[in-house]
């Protein structure tokens, strides 16, 4: 395939469509829809004693409360590790204490070109006071935190759907 033009069809803000012309090995134009999306993070907040902090949170395209962990939108001249460490704070009021980049991977590289960072972190509590950033307006987040075998029989029964959060507990479990 050679990829011969891209045209943006339509303007969401947070992500963008656009309608790719392409060029196959027999000289045809062919049409594909992508989404356009900013570059993103994930992480898995673990305390000094080894439990794993969880979130339930609504989303609106699959109408459903998931668990999962912290993820976002990385900011407009901000690296990952930024982002990480604000996602964790706006969604679960917990500070970084150390952290690891496990790995970076496309989410969904059939019609997406969302490009996401994959984080550990050790964490603890924010001290009262302390706190810069929180929830956004549109979030409801309830948290809990589940020792390891708690997550492995969340992921086991498939209450835990969400698969960021499934591949980051599975390479957690592989250590």
């Amino acid at each position: 395939m050679l990829k011969t033009g891209e045209k943006e069809v339509f303007n969401a803000g947070i992500f963008r469509i656009a309608d790719i012309t392409l060029l196959n090995d027999k000289k045809e134009e062919i049409h594909h829809s992508a989404v356009r999306f900013v570059k993103t993070v994930c992480v898995l907040p673990i305390t000094s004693d080894g439990k794993i902090w969880l979130e339930r949170q609504y989303r609106s395209p699959i109408d459903k409360t998931v668990i999962e962990i912290p993820a976002g939108k990385m900011d407009p001249g901000e690296i990952p590790e930024e982002t990480m460490k604000r996602e964790i704070e706006e969604e679960m009021g917990l500070r970084v204490i150390s952290f690891e980049e496990r790995f970076q991977a496309f989410v969904t590289c059939g019609y997406s070109d969302e490009y996401m960072h994959y984080f550990t972190a050790i964490v603890e509590k924010i001290p009262k006071g302390e706190r810069k950033y929180f929830e956004d307006p549109d979030e409801e987040i309830t948290l809990f935190s589940v020792t390891k075998s708690e997550a492995k029989e969340l992921v086991k029964s498939g209450e835990i759907e969400d698969a960021k959060t499934i591949m980051m507990l599975l390479d957690h479990f592989a250590k």
